[in-house]
């Protein structure tokens, strides 16, 4: 910026005053924030603009000086006029808390569902937290786990209608939504102890790495310019880049969305599992589990170095996953989202010997619901051919009696109803030796050939 501007703005934000009633209380302006530019219109001159868009009316020579216009009561129309933001009226915005989970405060207070966060305000976000506000105009910012973001600027300028939103991300994570706005002035900044981006209609993560000595930046949809490491540069859709004092990593282009395993499958074991497809550049992934396709309202999240992840238990329901790779610059991909179903409905099962060749099988299962069990034992050699194979039972054990001397493999099915729904689920195949001499099993003789 040229050094005049910058010392004027530098000076509007000392001069300023405490405030005038309902409007936003001015603070000062770093040297880099850029005055707003305005068209004057039939009937202003420096005195109106003051009068009724500036914290005070001496603050007219401010503006005099800046733009060298000899009469202050003569503004032609049409006249570009910059003004230093610290002079001007603006109104407060607000953002509002759309969901959270776990150890999410504001301001050092609990989250709760539909607070309000200013100006000035701070959200933090613990181990396995996470939390969602949303603006009036519909943008909206998710912070993951272990996430410190400052909103320092939040605010609409009566003069142009221009809104002003301006965060400080000290620790963590941000994924971020921004609605477009057709006046195309609007401010929106992700700051970070080394990195700006700015952005203008555009769905885009921030990231803060290795205690803010370090920051990434990548861009899903729209453009974001990114400053920051001595460098200023623009990031289209589907690239990144890494940040550091030393310069600027990128653009690089994002890694693909990783293909989930079987993505399809309910998930019925009470421990979430998905197996992940390899990308050859990445050295992690990122799973999250939420119940919305935006990603606004996150149940568990997991980071993992292998191509398989396990997350906790959640409700049954319908829900979404999403994973993400991560590069050697800790730059994330794209994203792969997939819808699943969620419907606990495991068995676990154990065998012991009553003696005598009397062996008792027991099992329990997980879920909600009446369950009905079906229990099959078959020789090693020939699995498909049971020995045993009870259907219908009811209850969660069965003793079988002269088991002939071998091999055997045995397992427990369990079988319910919900929400009009049958749900079946297979533990896992055990094996059971009975001591003696083993005997080959008999084939069942097979039809004969048409």
């Amino acid at each position: 910026m040229d050094k005049r501007l910058i010392a004027l703005a530098m000076l509007a934000a000392m001069v300023a005053p405490a405030g005038a009633p309902a409007t936003a209380q001015p603070k000062p302006a770093p040297a880099d924030d850029p005055p707003i530019s305005y068209s004057a219109r039939k009937g202003d001159n420096l005195y109106t603009l003051a009068l009724h868009y500036m914290h005070r009316q001496a603050d007219y020579a401010v503006v005099q000086k800046l733009n060298k216009i000899r009469d202050p009561r003569r503004v032609p129309i049409g006249t570009n006029l910059l003004i230093p933001r610290a002079l001007l009226r603006s109104d407060p915005l607000q953002a509002k808390v759309i969901a959270f989970r776990g150890a999410a405060t504001i301001d050092g207070q609990a989250a709760a569902l539909g607070v309000t966060v200013n100006e000035g305000g701070r959200i933090q976000t613990g181990q396995n937290a996470f939390l969602s506000i949303s603006m009036a105009d519909g943008s909206t910012i998710t912070l993951p786990s272990q996430t410190n973001v400052r909103i320092e600027r939040l605010r609409r300028f009566r003069l142009t209608n221009e809104m002003e939103r301006l965060f400080r991300v000290d620790d963590g994570r941000t994924q971020t939504e921004v609605t477009p706005r057709t006046n195309g002035r609007d401010r929106f900044e992700m700051r970070t102890p080394i990195s700006v981006a700015a952005v203008r209609g555009t769905h885009f993560r921030v990231a803060v790495l290795d205690g803010g000595k370090a920051a990434t930046a990548e861009v899903l949809d729209g453009h974001v310019g990114l400053a920051g490491g001595g460098t200023e540069t623009t990031l289209d859709p589907g690239v990144g880049a890494r940040v550091t004092p030393e310069g600027t990593t990128g653009p690089v282009r994002l890694l693909p969305p990783p293909d989930i395993v079987d993505p399809v499958r309910i998930q019925s074991e009470p421990e979430l599992v998905f197996g992940i497809v390899p990308l050859d550049q990445a050295v992690r992934y990122r799973v999250q589990i939420a119940k919305d396709a935006g990603f606004l309202d996150i149940a568990e999240e997991v980071m993992v170095e292998r191509a398989q992840a396990s997350l906790p238990t959640v409700p049954d329901g319908d829900y979404f996953v999403r994973v993400t790779a991560i590069d050697t610059n800790e730059i994330e991909g794209l994203p792969r989202v997939v819808g699943f179903e969620r419907h606990l409905n495991a068995v676990r099962a154990t065998a012991e010997t009553l003696g005598g060749r009397r062996y008792l099988f027991k099992w329990r299962d997980f879920g909600d619901g009446a369950h009905q069990y079906r229990f099959v034992v078959a020789r090693a050699d020939a699995p498909g051919n049971p020995v045993i194979d009870e259907p219908g039972l009811t209850g969660q054990s069965f003793v079988a009696t002269d088991l002939p001397p071998g091999d055997y493999v045995w397992r427990v099915q369990t079988s319910g109803i919900s929400n009009g729904k049958s749900y079946s689920n297979w533990s896992t195949q055990q094996t059971l030796t009975v001591a003696g001499e083993a005997k080959p099993a008999k084939k069942r003789a097979q039809p004969p050939a048409p």
